[in-house]
């Protein structure tokens, strides 16, 4: 059940050219009750220079 709720998550995240972006993915898997990936991914995210292309706020660059 957790596996195909990772798959989901990753999948929900990923846009038209096939990137995934890190907010999106974090909450899917917080609602999915998948915390310790959650975290993982929001460390990730909170790099330096992930954080800065990566936010809600930014819509051009919100992949990796």
């Amino acid at each position: 059940m957790q596996v195909t709720a990772l798959a989901e998550a990753f999948m929900g995240s990923r846009r038209p050219d096939g990137a995934i972006s890190l907010h999106d993915l974090r909450m899917r898997l917080s609602r999915a009750g998948l915390e310790e990936f959650a975290r993982a991914v929001s460390s990730l995210w909170q790099r330096e220079g992930l954080r800065k292309d990566d936010g809600p706020d930014d819509p051009k660059h919100p992949w990796i």
